[in-house]
């Protein structure tokens, strides 16, 4: 059986699917915020709304455990405007 290669674009479909799953199970808050991933493997979440931050404050827990599950990130920030809200660890050795 022949293996073929993973390819960047094949990378970012993957990461993409990842990233729908996550906001799938987030349905209520993640939908319309800007979310990316940087190099240091921190998970950027930008709210539109302060109620979106409240709620998903309120479900920090499950977010860390999810975003580290689903998408490997060690980091979450969450923000409103300009103005980081929260920097969290997703998960506790």
């Amino acid at each position: 059986m022949v293996l073929t290669e993973i390819n960047v674009d094949d990378l970012n479909k993957l990461m993409h699917l990842r990233i729908e799953r996550l906001i799938h199970l987030f349905a209520s808050s993640l939908p319309s915020c800007l979310i990316h991933i940087d190099a240091e493997h921190t998970l950027s979440v930008h709210c539109p709304q302060s109620e979106i931050v409240d709620d998903l404050l309120d479900e920090l827990e499950d977010l860390c455990n999810h975003a580290w599950l689903i998408l490997g990130v060690s980091k979450i920030a969450l923000y409103f405007g300009q103005e980081e809200i929260l920097s969290t660890n997703t998960y506790y050795r």
